[in-house]
């Protein structure tokens, strides 16, 4: 079977939530999401202007709920359009209706403003006398995180301005680089291809394909450099600019703002990257021993993704419904229902994986929150790799999946926790994979890609991280050129790889969408955290026994309502604000660098 043959490739079945981007359904929704928002709108000009603290608390409770509904509304026709842009970035409807929901959003933002101003200054006891109330206490921690930055708020009216400002301004730009990638096409040896297309050609087994593909790539993002240095110019100095303004009491740091919204302190990044530092040569041998299996002297960038050569023949094509069946085994040796969950997302149409014209690049999950049903988004084309992507991807809907019946503001949890399951759900398929293997050509498969993921995690995700980092510095000082950005990211490259490649990506600063996402900063490290705290968790798992099936629910379940330092120490009894922990992680993807090493080693 080939790619053009599998009719078992998914598309989205979204018809229970509206029936098209023209369904009555929806424009309905948009006018009572306009009333929703007056109201609101007039609940916190209630708490501004009154001094009766039961007055106060009463309205604050109703505009909580106010805002959860409104939210939901809002989201809702968000996510649906995004399904269409997703799969066909020309869809100009889907489009507009995408910036609608943005500037609602806003508007949300802006009128809960007061609100949230409010309850965030207010002494301890009146917070701990709304918090009484039942309806209110789903926001417990919410209000109790955000009262550590109370220094660097803005007055209402100042907030209410950078959130009305950031919709067409700070966001306008991501909107612009979400559009320019999935309409750039790619010369790949005389064919045109989408960008999606071009780069699961760098997931084959031909080395001159990669080469064409990777440099096709390349060329794309060149010619729109100035585009995209100018994107990352706006996002960034708006940045730094908000930062300024928010420094007025206490100096705030770029990192101060990410640690913030990932819900760590910035000591325990410092030690995860500290860590990472100091073993990151077990990525450069990981990277050794592919050049190895591929017969080269070292990889080029264009072969970071390079298939295990026994992967690779004509008649190695993975079916989807051969994939999900891989998958919801391998969860179901764990977790039957988790199992069975992956099954239910496929047969649902809960998935979206066929190639198409003008698609976005890459994976995600997302959901409708009106029906509390995930969604996941990704390019199917046959690869080993796919399914590790659509296990990835299905361990984030499990995530939202066991929260479904929680109160809404307690399942919004940062990235670093959100990568912890979906890489817990990769390393279940790994491993389901490994045990199930006859041979050693079947386990250099999964140990090759547990090579790869090493490779990625200590080398490629701290070279974004040591980008971003140098792009927020560098952007206080002015403007940057696109030939800085290039030079930036090859000076990153070369700290995190070393020689252990024989070139960098000097364009990676482009094409990668993380440093384009305007609506959150330094999308890099909390890949890294959820790696070594997944692996971390994955350790656990035989020595709890039938107990941790349960364990592992309640922790996904805790992890809306705790920092990440609170969530590990009461279910692992943990202190991530110190290198150890991040060394017991580390230490056990040496083990599977050394099993891959074993394994290219007997194939001399």
């Amino acid at each position: 079977m080939t790619l053009d043959q599998d009719q078992t490739i998914p598309v989205w079945n979204n018809l229970s939530i509206y029936s098209s981007l023209t369904d009555p359904k929806l424009d309905n929704d948009f006018k009572d999401s306009e009333g929703l928002i007056g109201s609101l709108k007039a609940l916190g000009e209630k708490v501004s202007d009154s001094s009766d603290q039961d007055e106060i608390l009463a309205n604050i409770v109703e505009a909580l709920g106010l805002y959860d509904e409104v939210s939901v509304k809002v989201w809702t026709v968000s996510v649906y359009a995004q399904s269409f842009v997703s799969v066909d970035a020309r869809n100009e409807v889907a489009a507009r209706i995408k910036v609608k929901t943005g500037e609602l959003g806003a508007r949300i933002d802006q009128a809960f403003k007061p609100i949230d101003q409010y309850v965030i200054e207010a002494p301890e006891s009146f917070l701990e006398k709304l918090l009484s109330n039942k309806q209110a206490a789903a926001f417990r921690f919410y209000f109790e995180h955000e009262r550590k930055m109370a220094d660097h708020r803005l007055s209402t009216k100042e907030e209410v301005a950078v959130s009305a400002l950031s919709t067409n301004g700070l966001h306008g730009w991501g909107r612009l680089y979400s559009e320019l990638a999935g309409q750039l096409k790619c010369d790949i040896d005389g064919q045109e291809l989408g960008l999606a297309s071009a780069f699961n050609l760098t997931l084959g087994q031909d080395a001159e394909k990669r080469r064409l593909a990777w440099e096709g790539i390349q060329s794309a993002w060149k010619s729109r450099e100035e585009t995209v240095a100018a994107i990352l110019n706006a996002i960034n100095g708006w940045r730094s600019q908000e930062q300024t303004l928010r420094s007025a009491k206490k100096p705030l740091h770029y990192l101060d703002v990410s640690c913030h919204s990932q819900c760590i302190e910035k000591e325990t990044l410092n030690a995860l990257m500290e860590a990472t530092d100091s073993r990151k040569s077990l990525g450069h041998r990981a990277l050794k021993g592919i050049a190895l299996g591929l017969g080269v002297e070292k990889l080029g960038p264009q072969d970071l993704h390079a298939p295990c050569p026994v992967d690779s023949q004509e008649d190695t094509y993975i079916s989807f419904e051969a994939g999900i069946k891989l998958v919801s085994d391998a969860f179901s040796s764990f977790d039957t229902e988790m199992g069975e969950f992956a099954l239910q997302m496929y047969e649902n149409g809960w998935i979206d994986a066929k190639p198409s014209e003008s698609r976005s690049t890459g994976a995600y999950c997302t959901r409708f929150e009106n029906v509390r049903e995930p969604r996941v988004f990704m390019t199917w084309d046959g690869a080993i790799t796919n399914v590790i992507t659509l296990a990835h991807e299905l361990g984030h809907a499990w995530h939202n999946w066991v929260m479904k019946d929680m109160p809404l503001s307690e399942t919004r949890y940062p990235m670093t926790l959100a990568e912890t399951a979906s890489i817990f759900a990769e390393t279940l398929v790994r491993d389901a994979l490994f045990e199930q293997a006859e041979t050693d050509a079947e386990r250099m498969q999964v140990a090759w890609q547990d090579a790869e993921r090493a490779a990625a995690f200590l080398n490629n995700i701290p070279a974004r991280f040591e980008f971003e980092k140098r792009l927020a510095e560098g952007r206080k000082e002015g403007y940057l050129s696109a030939s800085e950005l290039t030079q930036m990211m090859e000076s990153s490259w070369e700290q995190w790889y070393g020689d252990s490649i024989s070139g960098y990506d000097s364009m990676f600063w482009a094409s990668k969408l993380h440093f384009s996402i305007s609506g959150l900063s330094f999308y890099n490290y909390p890949y890294l955290f959820g790696y070594l705290f997944s692996l971390g968790v994955y350790a656990q798992k035989d020595k709890m026994g039938s107990e941790f099936k349960t364990a592992y629910r309640e922790l996904l379940k805790d992890t809306g309502t705790m920092t990440a330092e609170d969530l590990i120490r009461k279910h692992l009894d943990q202190d991530i604000t110190q290198p150890e922990f991040w060394l017991s992680s580390l230490s056990i993807v040496e083990g599977l660098v050394e099993k891959f090493e074993q394994l290219i080693e007997s194939k001399k």
